[in-house]
């Protein structure tokens, strides 16, 4: 039986122990449900905040729970105040979490006890906005503000409202009724002080307000325990020491405050609650001007006034995910995309599944192709192409042949009978490819490599056979091949650089491209169409058209200014000698014909048929050369030497911050690495191995990266030789040019017999 107790007062202390349950007998014999009247359902037609005002006599509603502010001028507030606007007061705003007692704290912290703001120990009763009153004796505006943790279904605005009315406070009081310092007032102090930086400082500062604070609020941490002893001073450190240190190892920062202080008292279970610390450090803020400095009323008004208006508007609420999907989904990643698989732990029997969309990546050819009209119908199949050299020829398992395309007389078709879906590549399945083997590209790659050992091993004999004939056919006042070592205007090293040699028509010298790109006839020297000259004859021949620059002046000055290079040619010469020089330009004119027509044909006939055969033959996982503009791990761009050289001179500002690796001389040639399918260099690819996985059994050309992984796989414990690209990785964009088999060795110096050759990456 349980015993009545009548003597029991109704208004005990909340949460004060009792030795047995007491309750008043007409209570207990009371029905639970009385219903005198039918049912009537309740309209929830408003989403905002049902407006409670709370105010008392000293006390009133300066701003709801719906951001919007009770007092309209100025004028009002000081009338709400009692007090005039010639007066200066500061702002001391409390916050914390609901029911922490941040009413009782501001009554009896300015009002001796007086209940201000109301307070009630009722469970549904709590504050909702803000509530100002005037303490006039020392010239403090007190704001009690909405608890933080509170039931509310509109947090974020909750949240931006309180941070808005900190952000025009002087002093800011964080009560917390605790046994420990726990993490919301961290994150809301941390976010308030992130928040004052980034918006309220410069809000502040553009409002055209005289005296309107735009420095951060001193906060004051008010901590009562019971049982546990608060934070206390010692030697080595303070207590507010301690706090910053927690704050930096949450990564939150507080510099937007001007200081923080913390009050931390311990009060016995049957003791109330000691606020004479509190009103002592808040004595000593309320007299520091140093920071910020008391201000009239009517600007306190309008700075809030301004802040509201600012920063207002929808929010979009989202409640927290009270189920972690990660807790018990398959922890199994996708490769491409990096999203996981939503089935449950321990699924058997059943594939990966993920219904987002996934990111298309070639190295994982996770791209297929379906059937439409399948797909229309609600199933997925796959189609299957027979590649011929002309077409292509799409079936469908179901529907037999949907479609056919052709390769290159018809350009690019798009087919309608087929969908393209990319799909998810899973880490624990064998991330093999898909398709069939690299036959064609191996017998590129093996031709390839015979071409360049031989090139390798005829290039300097070759060279030198080429300069030789060269040197037969040029002109007399054309300077040797083999004696051409530098430019004759920038000095650069042909053999250092790859660069090539050019003989300008005017004076005979050996230039690179860079210095005789100019082009202009030279009637003295025959050539009457539009030749290659360097600068400085082309500056001589504006002047002088109908003359000859003189070569053996040039010679002789070689180190002195490109202008006093050249002088008039000699008007004197014999009609023996004009005709014999005309004879050698002519000899010259009919090898660069013969050659320009052969390089032409050779051009079209072989390099055509060449890119054809490499877009045929070459796996659907490299990268195409389009999207290959540079090495993959190097940044070089790919091209000739005189495109990298000028590439490097127009950057050579930015070089130093660049991660592209610099220009050191010769062709940077395209290669794709056989594992991951990049576009490397030559010098980012001289490692050869076999790439099963790929199909590749023999040694085939792997970039450095992809050898490292293998390296870090084994160290790991696990098959290098087995492994595929990294997971984590993107594809990557590089350059136009047909990729080789072999490694590609700088290119030789060599001589052209074409006017403006063009030159080709192979």
């Amino acid at each position: 039986m349980l015993k009545i107790d009548k003597t029991v007062e109704c208004n005990s202390a909340i949460m004060e122990p009792c030795d047995s349950l007491t309750f008043y007998r007409e209570e207990a014999l009371r029905p639970d449900i009385v219903c005198d009247a039918d049912f009537r359902s309740i309209p929830f037609t408003s989403t905002d905040y049902e407006v409670m005002d709370n105010s008392t006599d000293r006390s009133f509603l300066l701003m709801d729970a719906n951001e919007h502010l009770h007092i309209a001028t100025p004028e009002l507030f000081c009338k709400k105040l009692h007090c005039p606007d010639t007066a200066k007061i500061k702002v001391v705003t409390i916050f914390g979490n609901t029911g922490d007692g941040k009413s009782h704290t501001m009554n009896h912290t300015f009002f001796k006890g007086e209940e201000v703001f109301k307070t009630s120990p009722e469970q549904n009763s709590c504050t909702l906005g803000v509530y100002a009153a005037m303490q006039n004796e020392i010239g403090v505006l007190c704001l009690d503000t909405e608890g933080l943790l509170s039931t509310s279904s509109k947090s974020n605005q909750r949240m931006r409202m309180l941070l808005k009315i900190l952000a025009i406070s002087d002093i800011v009081i964080y009560r917390t009724r605790s046994e420990r310092l726990h993490s919301d007032m961290y994150e809301f102090l941390g976010t308030a002080s992130k928040a004052f930086c980034l918006h309220f400082s410069q809000a502040l500062q553009s409002l055209s307000i005289q005296g309107s604070a735009n420095l951060g609020p001193a906060v004051i941490i008010f901590h009562e325990t019971r049982h546990t002893k608060p934070l206390e001073n010692s030697v080595e450190e303070s207590a507010e020491e301690k706090l910053r240190e927690k704050f930096a190892r949450l990564n939150y920062d507080i510099n937007a405050f001007s200081s923080l202080r913390y009050v931390g008292i311990q009060t016995s279970s049957n003791g109330s609650t000691d606020y004479n610390k509190l009103i002592a450090a808040l004595r000593v803020d309320l007299d520091n001007t140093t920071v910020r400095s008391a201000r009239q009323p009517s600007i306190i008004f309008k700075a809030m006034r301004a802040l509201n208006k600012k920063f207002s508007g929808e929010i979009v609420e989202r409640s927290i995910n009270p189920f972690p999907e990660q807790y018990f989904t398959c922890p199994i990643l996708c490769a491409s995309c990096n999203r996981r698989c939503q089935r449950s732990m321990g699924h058997e029997g059943e594939d990966h599944l993920n219904l987002n969309p996934c990111q298309h990546q070639h190295q994982f050819e996770n791209k297929v192709e379906l059937c439409k009209v399948c797909y229309n119908n609600g199933r997925e199949v796959i189609v299957t192409r027979i590649d011929t050299w002309t077409h292509s020829v799409i079936n469908c398992p179901h529907c037999g042949e949907i479609a056919k395309t052709f390769k290159y007389w018809s350009g690019t078709q798009e087919c309608d009978a087929i969908r393209t879906q990319t799909v998810h590549i899973w880490k624990d399945s064998n991330i093999s490819p898909k398709g069939p083997s690299h036959s064609g590209q191996m017998v590129l790659d093996k031709v390839s490599y015979v071409c360049e050992a031989l090139t390798n091993f005829s290039s300097q004999p070759t060279g030198v056979l080429k300069e030789w004939c060269a040197d037969k056919v040029a002109p007399k006042y054309w300077k040797p091949n083999h004696e051409i070592v530098n430019c004759f205007s920038c000095k650069k090293n042909f053999d250092k650089t790859g660069l090539r040699k050019h003989h300008c028509r005017g004076c005979g010298e050996g230039f690179c491209d860079a210095c005789s790109k100019h082009r202009m006839p030279v009637p003295a020297r025959k050539w009457f169409e539009n030749v290659r000259v360097c600068n400085d004859c082309r500056q001589f021949l504006l002047k002088h058209p109908n003359s000859m620059p003189d070569q053996e002046e040039q010679t002789t000055n070689d180190n002195t200014t490109n202008s006093q290079n050249h002088t008039a040619g000699s008007s004197n010469a014999d009609a023996t000698a004009a005709a014999h020089e005309e004879t050698d330009v002519t000899v010259r004119k009919c090898g660069e014909t013969l050659y320009n027509t052969i390089s032409n044909v050779a051009s079209v006939a072989l390099e055509c048929t060449k890119d054809i055969i490499k877009d045929t033959a070459r796996p659907d996982y490299w990268v195409p050369d389009s999207e290959a503009l540079s090495c993959h791990i190097c940044k070089m761009k790919f091209g000739t030497a005189e495109e990298l050289l000028a590439l490097a001179m127009s950057n050579a500002n930015e070089r130093a911050q660049s991660p592209q690796r610099s220009f050191k001389g010769g062709d940077c040639k395209r290669h794709h690495c056989r594992k991951c399918g990049q576009g490397v260099c030559a010098e980012c690819s001289k490692s050869r191995r076999p790439v099963p996985e790929r199909g590749w059994l023999d040694d085939v050309r792997v970039c450095d990266e992809c050898v490292s992984d293998n390296v870090n796989t084994t160290v790991g414990g696990s098959s290098s030789s087995s492994s595929v690209p990294p997971d984590n990785a993107t594809p990557r964009t590089n350059s136009n040019c047909s990729s080789g088999g072999g490694g590609g060795s700088q290119r030789q110096s060599e001589v052209c017999f074409l006017d403006d050759p063009k030159t080709k990456v192979e």
